[in-house]
């Protein structure tokens, strides 16, 4: 369930190009947001090309970004739902949360309401993007880019946190165990949270290559792009996973490590006809 709710939102851009040199360029660009419920955000962005001849120029780029909550992780209904097993104790004072009577500190079995849902207090999920490359056009029949980039994902949302997971690292996890006046557990908060973050790069390919054939235009496309790196933390204070490229992970799915796209057409007339492959792997 949630109710009937609403957002404002007001935006501001200016883009500023600066030729500096004949052969140099630089665009300098802001925005800013402003949203109901969670304030607002300015954004900016950096970007050049250098064309030192006419077939070969380089690039690259560097900007921030946000992503604002959805209204159902701000404002769906909160459910609270009573812990009915038998096997828990308070992490505070028993390590790993394991109910165990004859053991000091665990002795004490608890079973507090778990809290799922939206969560007003949510902020917007962040970015840092940035990127390299060049372009290459020797010929009127081909050209290629390539561009290495690299995103990093700041405050992300999530939620269903295991709860075997919370207890066997309480510190992390402290503030969702809510307690009352006198230090006991009511309430293990499993809502939705700003927590933790991404970094991911990669390098992004594209080439086209064309001539004549049998009286018509042939054209063969590639794009492809190659994840070389794929990060994860639950916490902001955290260190970054190992690489898991090429591994499922849960809240992103599988990060693939090659996936392109290559297609052949040829036209003469009115006819036309294409042949595409579509391939994921790694």
């Amino acid at each position: 369930y949630m109710p009937a709710v609403r957002r404002d939102v007001k935006a501001a851009f200016a883009e500023f190009y600066v030729p500096v040199v004949d052969s140099l360029e630089m665009t300098l660009a802001v925005r800013r947001d402003q949203y109901d419920g969670f304030g607002g955000t300015t954004n900016p962005k950096y970007s050049f090309k250098y064309q030192p001849v006419d077939w070969l120029a380089f690039r690259g780029a560097y900007s921030t970004g946000f992503k604002g909550p959805s209204f159902a992780r701000l404002y769906r209904g909160v459910t609270a739902t009573p812990y009915t097993g038998l096997d828990l104790a308070d992490p505070l004072t028993c390590p790993g949360g394991a109910y165990n009577p004859s053991i000091a500190g665990c002795s004490v079995r608890i079973q507090p309401d778990i809290l799922s849902g939206g969560n007003a207090n949510l902020m917007p999920e962040e970015s840092k993007q940035k990127s390299i490359g060049f372009v290459l056009a020797p010929t009127p029949n081909f050209n290629l880019s390539v561009d290495w980039w690299e995103i990093e994902r700041l405050n992300t949302i999530r939620s269903g946190f295991n709860l075997t997971t919370m207890t066997a690292n309480y510190p992390l996890y402290a503030s969702n165990f809510i307690r009352d006046a006198s230090g006991n557990i009511t309430e293990i908060d499993q809502r939705f949270i700003n927590t933790g973050g991404t970094l991911t790069s990669g390098i992004e390919l594209d080439a086209n290559l064309n001539g004549e054939l049998a009286g018509g235009a042939w054209n063969i496309h590639l794009n492809g792009s190659y994840l070389d790196n794929f990060q994860t933390k639950s916490f902001t204070e955290s260190a970054y996973s190992n690489n898991l490229v090429g591994m499922y992970e849960r809240y992103f799915n599988l990060p693939i490590k090659w996936k392109h796209t290559l297609g052949f057409g040829w036209s003469k007339g009115d006819w036309a006809h294409s042949l595409t492959q579509v391939y994921r792997g790694g």
